[in-house]
């Protein structure tokens, strides 16, 4: 397998990385992963919860996972003026997807920062004048936001941000906010850093 500084595609470093992401995924397990996909195959490997993982999707910068039976991963790698970033979105059902986004070096190194990407929250989704008193009630509800993170774009240039509040409230309920929020908005790259699309 080559080293991170000679790895070429984002399945060399799917394969390379440490386990700070991949627990439950052996190095082997990832390989093989590959070497099924490459062969025009999806086969279910197993991790170490007894459970499976399956590689769906791959190409030379991307790649979606499903590492177990509540989580998925997807990878994208991209440059970010003379650097190569990894950009890893993280998503576990609670039922409901929540997802987590973190960034690394071609070391997988730790890019540390709340200003390189704000993460959203359930006020990012309120779109105009939403009563006091139901703001109150929304933020009861939501004790933590659950909010999904996907690539979007011919070239995974965007990542669309979705909230889950329809899945985890009661229909009663959910209509009481339905009016005052948008299912997403979208974040678009600019070097490290990522940014919310204004409209």
């Amino acid at each position: 397998m080559p080293s991170t500084l000679a790895a070429r595609t984002i399945a060399d470093f799917f394969a390379s990385e440490p386990g700070n992401i991949f627990t439950l995924l052996t190095q082997t397990h990832r390989l093989d992963m590959v070497d099924y996909y490459n062969s025009g195959q999806v086969v279910a490997v197993p991790n170490n919860l007894a459970g499976e993982a399956r590689l769906i999707e791959l190409d030379s910068t991307y790649l979606k996972v499903q590492a177990s039976g509540s989580r998925v991963v997807e990878m994208l790698m991209r440059k970010a003026g003379k650097d190569t970033v990894i950009t890893v979105i993280e998503t576990v059902m609670t039922p409901v997807p929540d997802s987590r986004l973190t960034q690394w070096n071609v070391h997988w190194q730790r890019y540390i920062s709340d200003r390189l990407f704000p993460a959203p929250g359930i006020d990012d989704f309120i779109v105009g004048k939403m009563p006091q008193d139901l703001r109150q009630d929304l933020q009861d509800a939501m004790i933590f936001p659950l909010i999904q993170l996907t690539f979007k774009g011919e070239n995974r240039d965007i990542i669309e941000a979705t909230h889950g509040l329809e899945k985890f409230l009661a229909p009663s309920e959910y209509k009481r906010f339905a009016p005052y929020l948008k299912p997403s908005f979208s974040y678009r790259f600019d070097g490290l850093k990522i940014k919310p699309v204004k409209k």
